[in-house]
């Protein structure tokens, strides 16, 4: 079995450090549903408040695609709009 190029290498490096912060993100996803399934608005705006800064700042990371970033907080958007009716 040949050596691991350096393309590995690197590739394994940065799923390493993008691990934790894609980590965080699904958790914040988890605690907006949670709450709005609670009905907690005040608890699921505030986390939907977080998890627009936090998913902007992955985006511009480069840690997921900007427009997965913008669908995601739409869908946050949605789900709150949806439960205050």
């Amino acid at each position: 079995m040949p050596a691991p190029s350096k393309r590995d290498k690197q590739s394994l490096k940065r799923f390493e450090q993008k691990r934790g912060d894609r980590t965080n993100l699904r958790t914040i996803s988890k605690n907006f549903y949670k709450a709005v399934e609670s009905g907690d608005m005040e608890k699921a705006r505030d986390i939907r408040n977080h998890a627009q800064k936090s998913y902007d700042s992955a985006a511009s990371r480069g840690i997921i695609h900007s427009n997965k970033a913008s669908r995601k907080v739409g869908r946050f958007d949605k789900a709150l709009a949806k439960t205050s009716e």
